[in-house]
């Protein structure tokens, strides 16, 4: 059996930032074959989860990565502070996604606004945070520096020449190999070309006598995230953090840089005058819209031809008005199909995923009685928008008359 492939939505989902993180952070390794990388790694994607598992992030990612970070840090109260910042970002960052288009915006594209703006701004805030908290580092220098981890190992051996010298016989004494493969190895990090995971930097911390110290753990992390940074991000981060970089706030400059790319690439399309789309709309929505059965799968058709050039970034709207089509017309499980494919191809790209398919698709499982998927499009609805159904499972039959009613279905079909 082929493997599923879904496309690449513009917007890094929230899942994806948090594995993003998490690894790059060291927190969470790849090989370490633990329950958490293995959610980490289902939640980068939602669509690739097997089995339609009821959705679990981010409330039990988001606590064991905290309870990973306390154990690393020793400190459970930096973790809960660092993780209060953490989820309001997230937040943030969430309620974009579920407000602003991208329709004709790729990955690429979404990576090069989102830097200088959404991202740049949570990266300053947190840098910020902690100079002033811990004021250990400076978050400038290591931002700037080719080799962030290397400039903070610098700044940790404050006796240069003599604390490298610790460090190295202390790896060799630990792990019983040649010094002089441990300053090769040390060298390598110091210049960039390697980062040494966070078993390595507790060796490290230990050879300097900082292995407790709470400050210098944390900065420790921010390093490491750094040196897994682009360095035209990082300097995306830079840039941000001087006041006259822009006079809008994040998201405002998030909003008119993507409106402005979107304006230059809609003008080189060539599509065609026949766009149905507002039409076919109302006679999905409206009740005041005569119920003509024939004028709406005309409509879709129509639609589905002018958009051909840009079906990519458009096919989820032709999905997600057949599905709704299909359930006016009194045909549920037909219908399910095309808001599943509406969710995989809309998904971090259309406002409309999260306003309106899914809350549609949730109480179109609820009528079928497919619990498992009313979990997971609730676990979706709670992550990115909000739902009017409450969670009783004994009113999602209202719940399905409040988003068909009555008086927009076909009869007779």
């Amino acid at each position: 059996m082929m493997k599923k492939s879904y496309p690449v939505p513009p917007y890094p989902s929230v899942g994806e930032i948090v594995y993003e993180c998490a690894i790059r952070s060291g927190l969470v390794r790849s090989n370490d074959g633990s329950d958490l990388y293995d959610g980490l790694k289902a939640f980068k994607d939602d669509r690739k989860r097997p089995g339609l598992r009821p959705i679990e992030f981010p409330k039990e990612i988001l606590v064991a990565l905290e309870r990973r970070l306390a154990d690393f840090l020793g400190d459970e109260t930096h973790a809960f502070m660092i993780f209060v910042g953490v989820r309001r970002w997230l937040d943030q960052y969430s309620g974009v996604i579920a407000r602003h288009d991208v329709t004709l915006l790729e990955r690429r594209d979404m990576l090069e606004i989102l830097w200088p703006t959404m991202f740049a701004a949570g990266a300053n805030f947190f840098l910020s945070y902690l100079q002033e908290a811990l004021p250990l580092a400076d978050p400038d220098a290591l931002l700037q520096d080719k080799a962030p981890f290397g400039r903070y190992l610098r700044l940790l051996c404050v006796r240069g020449a003599a604390d490298f010298s610790q460090i190295c016989e202390f790896r060799a004494e630990k792990a019983g190999i040649d010094p002089e493969n441990c300053r090769d190895t040390l060298g390598t990090w110091l210049k960039g070309e390697a980062t040494p995971n966070l078993d390595r930097c507790q060796e490290v911390l230990c050879a300097l006598k900082l292995a407790d110290e709470v400050p210098v753990k944390i900065w420790l992390l921010v390093a490491r995230m750094l040196a897994k940074t682009p360095a035209k991000y990082r300097a995306a981060i830079s840039a941000r953090k001087d006041p006259e970089s822009s006079s809008l706030s994040p998201e405002e400059d998030f909003f008119w840089r993507k409106r402005t790319l979107a304006w230059e690439l809609g003008k080189r399309l060539n599509i065609g005058p026949d766009r149905p789309y507002g039409a076919l709309r109302d006679a999905l929505y409206a009740p005041s819209v005569p119920r003509d059965p024939a004028s709406v799968q005309d409509m879709l058709e129509r639609l589905e031809k002018t958009w051909e050039p840009i079906a990519g970034q458009t096919y989820h709207i032709i999905e997600w008005f057949r599905g709704r089509f299909l359930v006016l017309c009194g045909r549920p499980e037909e219908a399910m199909e095309h808001y599943l494919a509406a969710y995989n191809l809309g998904a971090g790209r259309d406002p409309d995923i999260y306003q309106n398919v899914l809350d549609e698709a949730l109480a179109l499982a609820g009528r079928l009685g497919k619990k498992r998927l009313v979990d997971r499009f609730d676990g979706l609805l709670g992550l990115y928008w909000t739902t009017e159904w409450d969670r009783d499972p004994s009113t999602l039959g209202e719940h399905f008359e409040r988003k068909f009613p009555q008086s927009l279905f076909f009869h007779g079909m």
